[in-house]
C-alpha cells in the first residue's frame, strides 16, 4: 500500500497521508492475516509477515477507536458449546481429520460434513470441490463407499455434524439490537456455491425462538453485528448452527430483492458514531 499511515498509540490519533483523525467507529471485516494472505491480488503478492503486520495494525486501530465492530465472540465450533450452555439447541459436532471416525463419534444416521469459511481462505475455485459441504450417510462413510469431503484422513480437520431435520433454514442478521431474517431454500448444502440459481432466498419476519436465540448469544458475546445460521424444527424450536461476525449480506439481499440489511448497517454505524463522539 502506497498510502502513508501511522497510529500514535499514546494519543490514539491516526494519520493518513498527513491528515490526522481520531477513530470513532472502526469495523474491520476479514482482517485476519490468513484472509489477507489468501485474498491478496495478484495471488502470492503478500508475504506472511506483511499480512500479519497489516492485520496487527488493523487490530491496533480498532483498539484505539471509541467503538469497534463486530464485537467479541469465539469463532468456530466453540460457539456451539457456549450456545448449549445458554440453553440453545445445537447439533452434535466433532472436528476431525478422519471423517469416518468423526461419523462414528457423532453417531447420527445422517451427517453434514463441512469446512467453515473455505471460500475466504481458498481463493482457487478449482480447489473448492474438496471443501464443499455435503450431507452424507454414516454407514456409507464408515464403509468408505460414500463421499469424503475434506479428502483423505490426515489431510485437514473438518466439521462432522449431526444432520438436524428441519422445517426452515434461516440466515438472521443482528445489527446493534436490530434483527432481520431471510429464509433460505436450497436443494443441497453446496448449492449456493455450485448452483446459486437453484437457491431461493426470501425476506421473512424472524420467528420468535430464533430471534431470542440470536439476542441471547449476542448479549453473552457482546456482539454488535453477526450473521447467524439457524434451523427451525417442525415444532418451532430454533437450532443454532453458527454465527459469523464477518458474515456478508449482499448476496442474500440480491437474491431476496430487499436491501434492508444495508440500510440497517448504515443506520447502525451512524448511531454508533453519534454515541462515540457525542455529535449528530
Amino acid at each position: 500500500m502506497s498510502t502513508s499511515m501511522a497510529l500514535d498509540v499514546d494519543t490514539g490519533l491516526l494519520e493518513i497521508s498527513g491528515r490526522r483523525v481520531r477513530p470513532a467507529v472502526v469495523w474491520v471485516r476479514h482482517g485476519s492475516a490468513c484472509a489477507l494472505l489468501a485474498q491478496a491480488r495478484p495471488a502470492g503478492s503478500m508475504t506472511p509477515l506483511r499480512a500479519e503486520s497489516w492485520s496487527g495494525f488493523l487490530r491496533q486501530v480498532s483498539a484505539a477507536a471509541g467503538t469497534a465492530l463486530p464485537g467479541g465472540t469465539v469463532v468456530g465450533p466453540g460457539q456451539l458449546v457456549e450456545a448449549r450452555g445458554l440453553g440453545i439447541r445445537t447439533p452434535r459436532t466433532v472436528v476431525t481429520n478422519d471423517v469416518a471416525a468423526g461419523a462414528r463419534d457423532v453417531g447420527a444416521a445422517t451427517l453434514v460434513v463441512k469446512t467453515p469459511d473455505f471460500r475466504l481462505f481458498e481463493p482457487d475455485r478449482l480447489a473448492w470441490k474438496a471443501c464443499l459441504p455435503a450431507v452424507v450417510g454414516r454407514e456409507a462413510v464408515e464403509r468408505g463407499s460414500g463421499p469424503a469431503p475434506g479428502g483423505a484422513p490426515g489431510e485437514r480437520p473438518v466439521v462432522v455434524q449431526e444432520y438436524v431435520a428441519h422445517a426452515r433454514e434461516l440466515r438472521v442478521y443482528h445489527l446493534d439490537g436490530g434483527i432481520c431474517a431471510f429464509e433460505v431454500r436450497k436443494p443441497d448444502p453446496s448449492s449456493p456455491m455450485t448452483d446459486p440459481d437453484s437457491v431461493a432466498v426470501t425476506r421473512v419476519d424472524c420467528p420468535h425462538p430464533a430471534a431470542e436465540a440470536v439476542r441471547t448469544l449476542c448479549a453473552a458475546w457482546n456482539l454488535r453485528y453477526g450473521a447467524f445460521d439457524l434451523l427451525v424444527s417442525d415444532t418451532g424450536e430454533a437450532v443454532f448452527l453458527e454465527a459469523n461476525p464477518d458474515g456478508d449480506w449482499l448476496w442474500f439481499e440480491r437474491k431476496a430483492r430487499w436491501h434492508g440489511v444495508s440500510f440497517m448497517a448504515a443506520v447502525m454505524v451512524r448511531e454508533l458514531f453519534v454515541r462515540s463522539t457525542g455529535t449528530s
